[in-house]
């Protein structure tokens, strides 16, 4: 090409320009001069990659339009561009009624809306513009010529002739007043895409239509011109967005550059707003990565900017179907540098990423109030179908937007490897950024919203979805978390490693973690908002029954602000909740989780089986007492989220479990229940136990397990093995707290129980049991002394709340009592009433769990470390049910509390019944000095007489028992007497009884019963005397 300057290029474009001595001109004119240089290196219609602003300019000088249009037709005559392949022509071609060189006039001015004619601009209804300065070029080439045709060869002369108009210029000139009258009001920009999407049309017209009558030559000829074009057309209208001012524009308040695309691709691309996905894809195949940031990575960020004060109540789907941008171009997403932007907290990185603010839509009241305000505001006074209707709506709208970031991730992973690669690692930032959600104590400011994390958990979930069939389960990677530094877990509680086994491991997948910061913490606050509105709730039925006392004095102002202050915070609570219940409660999503958390739970059952065929073949039990180091390295969030999601759905949506099989979860359980020493934490086994409580309290038709218990090969052969030694364990759990944690455990280890009493296969899976001797006496001592513990504390609870009630009923001398000394007492029989009603319901059904097993097995029940201790807590609480003291226990009530004397007397009588075969029991109750009366029984067989609460034959059984008791106690009294009184010596030191078969402790070296040890070290492994850790092994005689 021949050089030219910017100045010569710019004069032949417009010649009448003002003078170039202004900075701004100056700018204009070497912007066009770069225009002109990058031309140079690519010919007319075919692709050409936009240089940045950053690039390095190229040495070569501009060329001249004259040459560009010789090298142009150098280029058609040697075959350069390619011809356009078509398929569909008439058999019957015929010749075109015009020459190529009309039909080329004719199409770029309709395209471009420009000509070289001027009498054809002059025409009333004509809106075509006179190209002044192309013509006055053409005649300084050939001054004979006097007319003119717009063609292939001065294409890019001509809209540079187009573009150069200044539609602000004042002029006397007629023509450049005529052509500056008819250029729309509009931006440059919009320009080029209209002329683009003409020639989109025409070309889609010659395709289909013309296609049926002219040669395929011809075809092929026009297309190559309408191709080159467009490909212009989408050149310059990258320039113009890279450089808005490099072309004179209209002066108006419309925002130029990248922000102009705002508008446009939130608009329908089938609009004339809207910007085709075509020409999207053809400009962005033009730019290299910093060409894309400058062009599209602001218009993104527009969109972006636009999101960040939407909720999803607003309009949001346009912003976010402009990110779906489809085809290979897709991958330059992740090249934005606000795509994964570093060194941001996790608030701050869910706002200012580039798809942050769209994946924090969300109905959450902690992330959206005005969702609960404004669809569920009093929500108390509705009916449930209308309030079923607005979560329908909300969690179509949910679904809506979780649909769309899987499209728009899935697009960019499917891309390019790179791109995948950029997608997980936006993930791992997002875990790492929210690794506080999981603390106890969560500063909301530290972390990501629910809303963001339940999005991209949902997208990370149905990316999944091709492993969920179990097919593909041998493709997880086990030693992932040792192989990836995406996620750090060398700090996490593991299963059962220690931290410094752990390092030396981990010295040498993303979904599992999303979901540990993400749902599971948002199941914590659900339960967290549930139980601080049930507390609400009883502080507000509290005051509403106080009501008539405070009414009419001083403080009755004051209460009546609280009480309405207490309603609204209970209304907004509740709106709240309902808000949280349509997006965490929604069948369809826990059903999706449902799927990959069975998922997860076979692929640690295939970790654990030895031989690694899990679930193609069922794993066998029990399994190897050493688990494998893969295993124990696994992260405890792994299976504590399990834990954690099946405890959800059972509470609150327990129907969603139907959707999947549970066999699963019932050898999950039992697995790791049966072999108990595979997880150390005895809190996270427990939370297996409790998973089966509420499946066991629940029907068929919401999920309930009973039938599989009673049916499932694992659960016949282990569960009932694994419950009593469960039972146990958590004896002593390593927490301060373990006391009063075990009854809450061993009481949901009852229920289940309960269910699978009837059961002979279970039951003779007990007996199985009770001849493993050493165990079962641990179990059976431990349900003794719960039941001893339970019963004796509920019922002095119950003398205290009796002592109170009747210190109340005085009203004379109650209101005379200070309002402070009232609310104090007031407050503890709140507390007490608690406590009592805890505990009874645990005491009953430990009594429960005795009555039936000691009628199943009896022999434990009477080892000499037991049967003492059994007779002394069913002798005593018989002398607190019918003995003198039972009238303190009469509270009002009583089923407030559970406490239901006459059942609790009939199972203890039971439990007599079982025994009172047994020489030893017997014996065992003659004993006992302290509690056992004859006329305690006598009152009891008339209580039981006359609420016929057992047959007669029953009482006839219990009245020989006690004859037989008093015949042993009148033996026991004649050897005594016989004896006398025994040396110290030979008494034992714990029960003052004379030793039968003494040894000595080793470390405090005390002489001692064997049994009277044997018994001490069934609840508390230590030396009474020194506390130091002790077993019966280490005793000599």
């Amino acid at each position: 090409m021949d050089p030219a300057t910017p100045k010569q290029v710019a004069e032949q474009a417009v010649p009448e320009l003002p003078s170039p001595s202004s900075d701004a001109e100056k700018i204009r004119l070497k912007r066009l001069a770069k225009l002109q240089q990058n031309s140079s290196d690519n010919s007319v219609g075919t692709s050409r990659t936009f240089a940045s602003t950053s690039s390095t300019a190229s040495a070569t000088a501009p060329t001249s339009l004259k040459s560009q249009s010789k090298q142009l037709q150098q280029q058609k005559d040697k075959g350069r561009l390619e011809p356009m392949n078509t398929t569909s022509v008439s058999p019957k071609p015929k010749q075109p009624v015009k020459s190529f060189e009309d039909w080329q006039n004719d199409v770029i001015s309709k395209i471009l809306q420009i000509t070289l004619d001027k009498s054809s601009a002059e025409k009333s209804d004509s809106q075509l513009i006179y190209l002044y300065s192309q013509v006055a070029e053409l005649k300084e080439e050939d001054p004979e010529k006097t007319s003119f045709k717009l063609s292939q060869s001065i294409l890019e002369s001509a809209l540079v002739a187009r573009l150069s108009i200044n539609p602000d210029q004042m002029s006397d000139d007629e023509e450049i007043v005529q052509a500056i009258s008819k250029l729309p009001r509009t931006p440059t920009f919009d320009y080029l895409l209209d002329s683009w999407k003409r020639a989109v049309e025409i070309k889609k017209n010659l395709l289909t239509r013309a296609s049926k009558t002219l040669e395929p030559s011809i075809i092929n000829e026009r297309v190559n011109v309408l191709d080159t074009i467009k490909d212009l057309l989408v050149n310059y209208a990258g320039l113009i967005i890279q450089y808005p001012d490099m072309f004179p524009q209209v002066n108006n308040s419309m925002n130029l550059g990248p922000e102009q695309l705002v508008p446009r691709l939130l608009a329908d691309v089938n609009t004339t707003e809207g910007l085709p996905w075509d020409f999207i894809q053809e400009l962005s195949a033009k730019m290299d990565e910093e060409g894309f940031e400058q062009v599209f990575g602001q218009a993104l960020i527009g969109l972006t900017a636009q999101m960040r004060s939407k909720k999803i109540l607003d309009d949001f789907l346009r912003p976010l179907n402009a990110y779906q941008i489809p085809g290979s171009d897709v991958f330059k997403l992740p090249t934005l540098r606000c795509w994964n932007p570093p060194n941001l907290t996790a608030k701050t990185f869910e706002v200012m990423s580039l798809l942050g603010p769209f994946c924090r839509l969300s109905v959450f009241p902690l992330d959206e109030p005005t969702i609960a305000e404004s669809y569920f505001s009093n929500v108390q006074q509705r009916s449930k179908a209308d309030v079923d209707s607005a979560m329908i709506s909300l969690r179509g709208a949910i679904r809506g937007v979780q649909k769309s970031l899987f499209n728009i991730f899935n697009n960019i992973v499917r891309s390019s490897p790179s791109s995948k690669e950029a997608v997980l690692s936006y993930f791992a930032t997002v875990i790492k950024l929210n690794e506080k959600r999981a603390q106890m104590q969560v500063d909301p400011s530290q972390v990501g919203t629910d809303g963001f994390l339940m999005n991209l958990s949902s997208v990370l979930l149905t990316f999944a979805d091709p492993f969920m069939g179990y097919t593909k389960i041998d493709r997880i990677d086990v030693n992932y978390f040792r192989k990836s530094k995406r996620i750090d877990i060398s700090q996490e509680t593991k299963i059962k490693a220690t931290q410094q086994e752990s390092d030396a491991y981990y010295s040498l997948e993303n979904e599992k973690a999303i979901h540990h910061y993400g749902p599971l913490q948002c199941y914590d606050n659900y339960n967290n908002l549930n139980r601080d509105l049930m507390e609400l709730q009883k502080q507000y039925d509290g005051m509403r029954a106080d009501q008539p006392n405070w009414a009419g004095t001083p403080a009755a102002a004051i209460n009546e602000v609280l009480l309405k202050r207490c309603k609204d915070q209970l209304d907004k609570w509740a709106s709240h909740k309902i808000a949280y219940d349509s997006q965490l409660l929604d069948p369809e999503s826990l059903s999706h989780s449902l799927q990959f958390y069975n998922l997860v739970i076979n692929w640690v059952l295939r970790i654990v089986d030895p031989t690694g065929q899990h679930p193609k073949k069922q794993i066998s039990l029990p399994l190897p007492p050493t688990p494998p180091k893969e295993f124990i390295m696994l992260p405890e969030f792994i299976i504590e989220d399990v834990t954690e999601f099946f405890l959800f759905i059972s509470r609150y949506n327990p129907r969603v479990i139907l959707s999947g099989s549970r066999d699963e979860l019932i050898i999950f359980i039992i697995t790791f229940l049966k072999s108990s020493s595979y997880i150390k934490n005895p809190y996270l086994k427990a939370k297996f136990v409790e998973i089966l409580f509420y499946y066991t309290t629940r029907n068929d038709n919401e999920g309930g397990m009973g039938a599989i218990l009673n049916s499932h090969p694992i659960s016949l052969e282990h569960l009932m093995s694994s419950l009593m030694s469960f039972y146990v364990e958590v004896e002593q759990t390593g927490m301060h707290t373990q006391f009063y944690d075990k009854f809450n455990i061993r009481y949901n280890i009852s229920q289940i129980f309960n269910s699978i009493w009837n059961n002979q296969d279970h039951r003779n899976k007990l007996r199985e049991e009770s001849r493993k001797t050493e165990s079962f006496v641990k179990f059976a001592n431990l349900l003794m002394n719960d039941a001893t513990y339970l019963l004796d504390e509920s019922l002095k609870k119950l003398v205290e709340i009796r002592n109170l009630q009747n210190e109340m009923s005085d009203t004379a001398e109650w209101n005379r009592q200070t309002p402070q000394h009232r609310q104090e007492r007031e407050g503890l029989l709140r507390s007490l009433e608690r406590q009592a009603t805890s505990y009874m319901a645990l005491g009953n059904e430990t009594v429960h769990m005795l009555e039936y097993m000691t009628s199943e097995v009896v022999e434990p029940f009477i080892t000499p470390q037991i049967v003492d201790r059994l007779a002394a807590m069913l002798d005593y609480n018989l002398d607190s049910l019918v003995g003198p003291r039972c009238t303190e226990l009469k509270v009002r009530n009583p089923d407030k509390y559970r406490f239901q004397p006459r059942t609790l007397l009939q199972q203890l009588i039971t439990v007599y019944l079982n025994l009172c075969k047994s020489k030893e029991f017997v014996q065992a109750v003659a004993r006992d000095g302290r509690s056992y009366k004859k006329e305690l029984f006598s009152k009891a067989s008339e209580i039981l007489k006359k609420y016929s609460l057992k047959l007669e034959r029953d009482v006839e059984i219990l009245n020989k028992f006690v004859n037989d008791v008093e015949e042993v106690i009148k033996l026991e009294a004649a050897d005594d007497e016989e004896l006398g009184d025994i040396p110290d010596e030979f008494l034992d030191p714990l029960m003052y009884e004379i030793m039968e078969d003494p040894v000595i402790l080793p470390e405090s070296r005390v002489s001692i019963d064997r049994k009277s040890i044997t018994t001490h070290l069934l609840s508390d492994a230590t030396d009474p005397f020194n506390r130091k850790p002790l077993t019966i092994d280490q005793t000599r005689n």
